[in-house]
């Protein structure tokens, strides 16, 4: 399982599996085509750190570690490549409600109306840092919002570099510290 700020439960699990698989399946066809170009413009923001190749390798691990029973910590370069898929699936899944060709989806036994893609990263994501270092300004390094720290990669990130494969293993999680989230009013028509 991914480490998520809060525990995913079992209506989270399904969709960030179908998020993760909806996206591998779409930088298959990408990377299939040899078009450089195309993956920079399908994935700006990924397109810049990870190649199709190593997009597609990144979430196949992804996928595989969600499946498990222990939980992995993710990098930065996971988190930025995690909210993209569910960003894109989200995008996907409520053009798919609002043309309405369906009204619901139904994954893991579970009806999916609109999803809300604001909350469900707030309520799940630790943070949304890894998108501030895309954007950070690289010709003054002491505006670098990444500071002091000793983790070269949010550095690297920032530069726009793409990740040594070192910086992408996922390490399991020892102690897990689960957020508890508070309590949502009843009836939500949008799932977080």
């Amino acid at each position: 399982m991914l480490y998520f700020r809060t525990q995913p439960d079992a209506v989270f699990i399904p969709f960030v599996r179908q998020a993760l698989d909806h996206e591998l399946q779409a930088v298959r066809g990408l990377a299939s085509h040899n078009d450089v170009e195309a993956w920079l413009v399908e994935y700006p923001d990924v397109g810049t750190l990870f190649t199709p190749y190593s997009a597609l390798i990144t979430l196949e691990e992804l996928l595989v570690a969600h499946e498990a029973a222990m939980v992995y910590r993710l990098t930065d370069y996971h988190w930025l490549l995690v909210y993209e898929c569910l960003k894109s699936y989200c995008l996907w899944h409520n053009d798919q409600i609002y043309e309405g060709s369906v009204s619901f989806t139904m994954l893991g036994g579970y009806r999916f109306g609109l999803v809300d893609f604001e909350t469900m990263t707030n309520r799940y994501f630790w943070d949304h840092d890894f998108m501030e270092l895309l954007y950070a300004d690289t010709d003054e390094p002491e505006c670098c919002p990444c500071g002091e720290h000793t983790d070269r990669s949010d550095i690297e990130l920032s530069y726009g570099l793409r990740p040594h494969p070192e910086k992408l293993k996922l390490t399991q999680v020892e102690e897990i510290a689960w957020c508890i989230p508070e309590p949502e009013e009843c009836g939500q028509w949008r799932l977080p």
